[in-house]
């Protein structure tokens, strides 16, 4: 098989991790028998350096021409002084996850028995290491609702995100944790806010009837996010497949990845319904700035990102 690849490193440490990334997925493609056509274009800050927008044209064009999309990093202090709406990571981020509606971002949680010692969590709360998936919706709830900001009356100010689902996102991003339950241990968690939250309230009923209609053999519990917080720290061996909406599996995925021993050391991947893979490589979404020492770096989220050939 050939595939082409769009590289899109971001932002200081970006590039530097893709370099040793493509070298690694090189290696892996030409073992499997298999051939790799990439090609390198701006992304985020970058992006806004060289083309005057986050996410240029062309860059946009170069993803659309390719298989699948390698992303580094965006995002930095030399760009914070921009309007919210054209900061590397809101202006590129969001809109190739719409574009390509890449809606699931799936993020292993894998810490081996043999280093456990690299996790903040005690040793003796995860005895076996850690094994889970968080899988995440990518293109609905808050970040992709309805928006506004105004002045109302006595010249105070409103901010309104809105937080929207509809009964098919919820059925296709629970197909997905479905497809990965059965390669586990066949059990899944939904962390939702139903005592509180209209939309969670549906999440529990559609994915219960998905479940049921469609999964008998897959096992079902569910969690409120401030308990999941919780329980992810107190018992991760608990956990098999995490799914959840867009914003809390923001946060989960991100306190998961510590759990296991660091951020920059988790792999993810976001798929689409036209787009087979991106994968999500860096040592985390915003660039670490050039005061990083590289001795406090670990380029190795970029391989472990990439999908089986």
């Amino acid at each position: 098989m050939h595939l082409k690849i769009a590289v899109l490193p971001g932002d200081y440490i970006g590039p530097e991790v893709m370099a040793a990334a493509l070298p690694v997925l090189e290696a892996v493609l030409k073992k499997s028998g298999h051939t790799l056509e990439h090609s390198t274009h701006d992304v985020g800050g970058a992006g806004i350096d060289n083309h005057g927008k986050a996410l240029p044209d062309s860059t946009l064009e170069a993803c659309r021409a390719a298989d699948a999309i390698l992303f580094g990093s965006v995002g930095g202090p030399k760009w914070e002084k921009l309007p919210p709406a054209e900061q590397p990571e809101r202006a590129s981020l969001l809109p190739l996850r719409k574009h390509f509606t890449l809606y699931a971002n799936v993020r292993p949680g894998l810490l081996l028995k043999n280093l456990i010692d690299t996790s903040p969590i005690r040793p003796d709360r995860i005895p076996n290491g850690v094994d889970m998936v968080c899988i995440r919706e990518l293109t609905g709830g808050l970040y992709f609702g309805p928006k506004s900001t105004k002045e109302i009356e006595g010249g105070d100010i409103e901010a309104i995100d809105t937080m929207v689902y509809r009964k098919s996102e919820i059925e296709r991003i629970t197909d997905v944790a479905i497809a990965t339950a059965r390669a586990r241990r066949k059990h899944i968690t939904l962390v939702d806010k139903a005592n509180v939250l209209q939309t969670s309230v549906l999440w529990r009923k559609v994915v219960a009837d998905r479940l049921k209609e469609t999964a008998p053999d897959i096992t079902l519990t569910v969690m409120y996010i401030d308990n999941a917080a919780m329980q992810l720290v107190l018992k991760p061996s608990q956990f098999d497949v995490l799914l959840t909406e867009n914003m809390f599996g923001d946060i989960l995925s991100d306190e998961m990845a510590v759990i296991c021993g660091s951020l920059g050391m988790m792999a993810s991947a976001s798929l689409g319904a036209n787009r087979t893979v991106t994968a999500t490589a860096s040592s985390s979404l915003r660039a670490a700035p050039p005061r990083t020492s590289p001795a406090r770096t670990r380029p190795t989220r970029a391989p472990r990102s990439f999908p089986p050939p």
